[in-house]
C-alpha cells in the first residue's frame, strides 16, 4: 500500500507551502485541507489507488476531517 501524506498531497495540489497556507490564512487552510482529504477518499473509491493517508493529528479536530479519515486507510503523524 503506498503512503500519501496528506501535507505532501495539499502542497503539490496548491503549488504553496502546507506553512504559508496556515500562516496567511488559517480558515482557507481549513477548507483546503478538507478538500484534500475529501480528494484521496474520492480517489481511493473511484481509482483504487488504496493510499495510507499520513494524516496530522491535529486534523483530526476538524469534525469533516475526522469524518473522512474513517473513510480511508489512514495512520497519524
Amino acid at each position: 500500500m503506498e503512503r500519501i501524506s496528506l501535507y505532501d498531497y495539499i502542497e503539490h495540489k496548491t503549488g504553496e507551502s502546507v506553512e504559508k497556507i496556515k500562516s496567511e490564512d488559517a480558515e482557507r487552510f481549513q477548507v483546503i485541507v478538507t478538500e484534500a482529504l475529501r480528494d484521496l477518499v474520492v480517489m481511493n473509491r473511484v481509482a483504487g489507488t488504496g493510499y495510507l493517508v499520513q494524516i496530522p493529528g491535529e486534523i483530526l479536530a476538524n469534525k469533516e476531517c475526522a469524518r473522512l479519515a474513517t473513510e480511508i486507510h489512514h495512520e497519524i503523524c
